[in-house]
């Protein structure tokens, strides 16, 4: 009986001396917010969850696939435009980012934010944030403590690190609406299921599409605002695109969907309208591509229009590096 008793007491010993070693507790890591604890697993598991509500366009993109391809070039400085960090951050985009999923907003303008998921050197990253205080381009750096947490921007769009897997990003409003979701306890997933079937199904977890964008449209005054220029976007509700990186560039399909088949077909007779057409034209030309444009093949489909087109790299590198000079920081 003293044997078992001593075997017990040993065995209660080790286990007090392996719980001291490996912090005394099993407690997961977690980011505070004003107050509040969100574990950083929780965060990490859910982007879209992060993602303020709203948003008249989502998309979802499997960065690596984006990085191997002919227009990954232009992606990293993209990445490297919205997170200005000198190399002592030692972040490299086509290393780390494995995803980004993000969203575009009309709350005080044009807002937008972006999760940013991948292996992050989250030290490395903070001490370079803090100790900079110039950009490579020369802007100032700036740090906003905002519900408990480091915010950095430069001219009005910027970054948080939130855990070593989960990095969020966008301009300043974007931003804050998103940390408010931590900060209010209002983290949740409230994409609608057919949203869920393109952006989590198709991409997340398929390897048929590497990127996946959706959007609601009903009821938007800015998108009705845009129809006289863009036909197609009168009584559109909603639209599903799925794509890939596979020759000639970038792939194509997805779907408009209207109230009923009479809208659809107004949709698809928009698409072709020569004005429309010309619109694209004008502008392809007036970046140097001698009025050249993707062709587009549309059906109807009961009140949907199916569409499908190819871009090839040079359009896409074009089309990037415009987004990423939109972003970079001014002086």
């Amino acid at each position: 009986m003293g044997r078992t008793r001593c075997l017990g007491r040993a065995w209660w010993l080790g286990l007090i001396i392996l719980c001291v070693m490996t912090g005394c507790s099993s407690r997961q890591p977690v980011v505070v917010l004003g107050g509040q604890e969100v574990s950083a697993d929780r965060i990490d598991a859910d982007p879209f969850a992060l993602l303020p509500g709203e948003a008249i366009l989502i998309g979802s993109l499997d960065a690596r696939s984006m990085f191997r391809s002919s227009a990954g070039g232009q992606m990293a400085k993209l990445v490297e435009s919205i997170l200005p960090l000198g190399g002592e951050s030692d972040f490299v985009p086509s290393r780390d980012v494995h995803r980004i999923h993000g969203a575009l907003y009309a709350m005080q303008g044009a807002d937008f934010c972006a999760v940013l998921q991948g292996d992050f050197k989250t030290d490395a990253l903070r001490a370079a944030a803090r100790q900079r205080a110039l950009t490579p381009g020369g802007v100032p750096l700036v740090r906003t403590d905002y519900a408990g947490v480091e915010m950095y921007t430069v001219s009005n769009v910027g970054f948080v690190v939130l855990t070593k897997h989960t990095i969020l990003t966008g301009n300043e409003t974007g931003m804050r609406r998103a940390l408010d979701r931590l900060r209010y306890g209002r983290f949740e997933n409230r994409l609608p299921p057919w949203a869920r079937v393109v952006l989590e199904e198709g991409v997340l977890r398929s390897d048929q599409a590497a990127f996946g964008v959706v959007g609601e449209f009903a009821g938007r005054p800015t998108v009705a605002a845009l129809s006289a220029q863009l036909p197609f976007l009168k009584g559109l509700n909603v639209l599903r695109v799925l794509g890939n990186f596979h020759s000639p560039g970038v792939n194509v399909v997805g779907t408009l969907g209207y109230d009923n088949a009479e809208g659809a077909k107004g949709g698809k007779a928009g698409l072709a309208q020569v004005q429309q057409l010309a619109f694209f034209a004008s502008f392809f030309a007036t970046l140097g591509f001698g009025g050249a444009m993707p062709t587009l093949e549309t059906q109807l489909r009961g009140n949907e229009v199916a569409f499908a087109t190819k871009i090839d790299t040079q359009t896409i590198n074009m089309l990037l590096s415009m987004l990423a000079q939109a972003t970079r920081p001014r002086r």
